[in-house]
């Protein structure tokens, strides 16, 4: 498991607290490796070559677990270096959970943004 920095809310408005999480992929690639998961619809994500045969990338992911794979070359692949989830080679994904920020962290900065808030209205306000 890794986990990263907290960030800000979902930029989508849904309130969940998303956590910048690094994924690597460390078993070569010939010119490509994107990263897909649960979190997102499963759309791919571009991960940055590092040199030799290390692939990474840093995205947002929400706490809670999480299923995911890599696009090796075009092909679908998990990781023997991650663990795993499925019954077989076809249906095996690799597996994360992601711990979100402790209870104090998500109150402090639903204040923070509550008093940002209120200095924009007090500033900005047209009488």
């Amino acid at each position: 498991m890794v986990q990263g920095e907290h960030t800000a809310q979902n930029p989508l408005g849904e309130g969940e607290v998303l956590v910048k999480t690094e994924f690597v992929w460390a078993d070569g690639a010939e010119k490509d490796v994107k990263l897909a998961g649960s979190w997102n619809g499963w759309m791919p994500i571009q991960m940055y070559h590092e040199g030799g045969g290390m692939w990474s990338v840093v995205t947002p992911v929400p706490a809670g677990t999480h299923e995911f794979k890599f696009i090796v070359d075009g092909e679908w692949k998990h990781s023997t270096r991650h663990p795993t989830v499925g019954d077989d080679e076809e249906n095996m994904n690799n597996i994360r959970v992601i711990k979100g920020p402790p209870p104090a962290y998500v109150e402090q900065q639903s204040a923070a943004k509550a008093e940002q808030g209120a200095r924009r209205k007090r500033c900005c306000s047209i009488s």
